[in-house]
C-alpha cells in the first residue's frame, strides 16, 4: 500500500452499503430495493454486475439520483482515491447518500481532515444530513446551497473538488455542466473531477 507524505493512501476502503433509515421529505424518498438474480449471461463491464441483495436508493419523484450499488461506488473512485491520497480539506458538490464523503474519511489510512459538502435540496439534507453528521462528526460540514451559486469563503483552499450532482451521466448536457463547475471551483482546488466522466469511462462510452 503506497502512502504520501501526509500519511494518506492511494487505496480506497472496501465497498460498503449505506445504513440510512428510509424516509420521505417533500418529493424526495430514501428507500430500499432488491436486486434479484438475473438469468442468462451479463455482458456489462464487471463493475456494473451488482450482486443480488437489498440496496438503498435516493429518488426524486420517479427519478433515481443515487444508489449504493457497487457500480455507484466504483465509479466514484477517482475522487475517493485523490482525497485519501492528498488529504487536507476536500470539497464535494452533491450529498446524495453520503457514500462518497464516508468513503473519503473511512479508516485510519485516510489523510482527509475535513469535507465540505454542498447540497441544493433541503429535503435531501433532512433525509441524509443528520445521520451522516452523527457518524462523521466535525470532519464533515454540510452547506445548503446550489453548486452553481455557492462559492467558498475567502481564503478557502481544497486539495480535491469532486462533483456529483447528476442523475444521468448519459445526458448530453453533462459535459457543459461539468465544465461550468470545474471552471467555477478551479481557483479553489488543486485537483478536480466529476462523476459522469468516470462513469462513462468505466462503461466504455468515454
Amino acid at each position: 500500500m503506497s502512502r504520501n507524505r501526509a500519511g494518506g493512501s492511494d487505496a480506497p476502503p472496501e465497498y460498503f452499503k449505506v445504513d440510512l433509515p428510509p424516509g420521505t421529505s417533500g418529493e424526495w424518498t430514501l428507500e430500499t430495493f432488491e436486486v434479484r438474480p438475473q438469468p442468462g449471461v451479463d455482458t456489462r463491464p464487471e463493475c456494473f454486475r451488482s450482486a443480488p441483495g437489498r440496496y438503498t436508493r435516493l429518488r426524486h419523484g420517479g427519478t433515481v439520483y443515487m444508489t449504493d450499488l457497487y457500480d455507484e461506488w466504483y465509479t466514484q473512485l477517482d475522487g475517493i482515491r485523490e482525497a485519501r491520497r492528498r488529504g487536507g480539506e476536500i470539497l464535494v458538490t452533491g450529498l446524495g447518500l453520503g457514500m462518497v464523503a464516508e468513503s473519503m474519511l473511512a479508516g485510519n489510512a485516510s489523510a482527509v481532515e475535513c469535507i465540505t459538502v454542498v447540497e441544493a435540496s433541503e429535503d435531501v439534507l433532512r433525509l441524509v444530513g443528520p445521520h451522516l453528521e452523527r457518524k462523521l462528526g466535525d470532519r464533515l460540514e454540510i452547506v445548503h446551497g446550489s453548486a452553481y451559486e455557492w462559492l467558498p469563503p475567502a481564503g478557502a483552499r481544497y486539495t480535491v473538488g469532486w462533483h456529483d450532482i447528476w442523475d444521468n451521466p448519459l445526458d448530453p448536457a453533462c459535459t457543459a455542466e461539468m465544465e461550468t463547475l470545474e471552471s467555477r471551483f478551479g481557483p479553489y482546488c488543486d485537483w478536480q473531477g466529476s462523476w459522469p466522466r468516470s462513469f462513462l469511462r468505466e462503461a466504455g462510452r468515454a
